[in-house]
């Protein structure tokens, strides 16, 4: 009898876990350039990024997959986007629920029970195939504007009907959809223009794009909060409003702000737009916009990404770094203030670091008693090959381990070996891209800074 009650609460226990659960599977087939995608990321918008939550692998046969998604992954009973290589779709996952669906051609198809919600994602993806058919296959580049502004007119109303009528009697739903698919369908209905396409006169453009490029302004952080791709988003948008609509030409980027109001949303476009390195157009504007930065984190995130990129730039300070030595002991870029100091960014990994090696020994001959340092830093996070190395080649100069972490690293964006850089007797940085030791160009600059005062 005690045996049986223990099979029974057991069957109970292991019922009720997989009750909590929720699963995904079907196939997902994008190819990008001859590349098909090999994997898919469930994620969500996190401050204006997508953060995968988990992940699948797709098969290489027919690229199916089936992934169990729990409580602990923090996405039940959320919104999530789920897709690979910037085809994302967003998807309901519900406790107990089995979503069943195909990607292919850039529409999703979904198969079996589906909850209200999903119901009502099903209904949207539906509606908007045949355009989005156009943006994610090569056959958008050989359709006409005619066919492109008849699917725009047709459908852009019904998907704004859908959304105003949305009623699933889940409120946070009903709320996320209002806030995030309208973003959605901007994006879908903007990649118009990236295919090219043009529709002659003001007038010739669709109903919905002739909205949208006139007076329109992003006036909250929701686009950031809830679009799938926010700042490609606004930089299809500007692209779309100023080069094609209004045939003002310039950099997209400042152009984009102008369509921005909200000065939160405007500090995150910028600080996202000094993370992929498009600071030639945005740091001559950030004083203009300094009341974009409004809350203490943006200002933060801002100084820090513009330390980065001013240290790569040659006569601005230096920004200092302190790693260990062979024998335990701090050694930091500025305790040899007052010599040229010569850095190399190595790993006894790395076969073009260590062919290298000789040449940069040789140099440090050469530059026996002037006022040059030659320090190595490395990238190995193993101590003891480390040490050995060193040891073994015998290896002059000042030699310190990283363990591929810290300022040298983060602050001077430094993702491959072998890297050398030349700092002045001054603190400030000559170059943090130097020629190799086996150029002739790398002692020249170095002749160059010892004579100067």
């Amino acid at each position: 009898m005690k045996k049986n009650l223990f099979l029974t609460g057991l069957l109970l226990t292991v019922l009720t876990a997989g009750a909590q659960n929720a699963s995904l599977k079907g196939t997902f087939l994008k190819d990008v350039m001859g590349q098909k995608s090999n994997m898919l990321y469930i994620a969500q918008n996190e401050k204006g990024q997508l953060v995968p939550k988990t992940m699948a692998g797709l098969r290489s046969t027919d690229r199916s997959f089936q992934v169990n998604v729990t409580p602990n992954m923090g996405i039940i009973g959320k919104v999530n986007y789920v897709g690979a290589d910037g085809e994302f779709y967003p998807l309901y996952i519900k406790q107990g629920e089995t979503i069943d669906f195909t990607v292919k051609d850039g529409t999703i198809r979904f198969n079996g029970k589906l909850s209200k919600e999903n119901k009502f994602f099903a209904a949207w993806y539906s509606l908007l195939a045949p355009l989005r058919q156009l943006d994610y296959t090569p056959l958008g580049r050989s359709t006409g504007s005619q066919r492109y502004h008849e699917l725009i007119d047709s459908i852009t109303p019904l998907a704004e009907q859908l959304i105003a009528k949305v009623n699933t009697g889940n409120s946070y739903f009903d709320n996320w959809v209002k806030k995030a698919m309208p973003y959605n369908l901007q994006y879908d209905v903007l990649n118009v223009f990236s295919n090219g396409i043009e529709f002659g006169q003001k007038t010739d453009y669709p109903a919905y794009l002739q909205k949208l490029f006139n007076n329109y302004q992003y006036d909250s952080m929701d686009m950031w909060n809830y679009s799938a791709a926010p700042f490609d988003l606004i930089s299809i948008y500007a692209f779309g409003r100023a080069w094609v609509y209004n045939f003002i030409m310039g950099p997209t980027l400042p152009i984009s702000l102008t369509y921005i109001s909200d000065p939160q949303l405007r500090g995150e476009v910028m600080i996202e737009a000094m993370n992929r390195h498009l600071l030639d157009s945005c740091d001559v504007r950030c004083k203009q916009y300094e009341s974009s930065f409004v809350t203490a984190d943006q200002k933060a995130r801002r100084d820090a990404l513009l330390r980065r990129w001013l240290v790569n730039q040659p006569g601005n300070p230096a920004i200092d770094f302190a790693y260990e030595d062979v024998d335990g002991k701090q050694k930091a870029l500025s305790d040899y203030k007052g010599k040229v100091v010569v850095v190399d960014v190595w790993a006894t990994w790395c076969a073009p670091c260590k062919k290298e090696i000789p040449m940069l020994e040789q140099l440090q001959k050469e530059f026996q008693g002037q006022d040059v340092v030659f320090m190595s830093v490395s990238f190995d996070t193993d101590r003891a090959a480390w040490q050995k190395m060193i040891t073994e080649k015998h290896m002059g100069g000042v030699q310190l381990i990283s363990y591929r972490k810290g300022p040298l690293v983060d602050d001077y964006v430094i993702d491959a070996v072998p890297r050398f850089m030349v700092f002045d007797r001054q603190g400030n940085v000559v170059t943090t891209n130097a020629p190799r030791p086996s150029e002739p160009e790398l002692k020249q600059l170095i002749e160059t800074e010892l004579k100067k005062n």
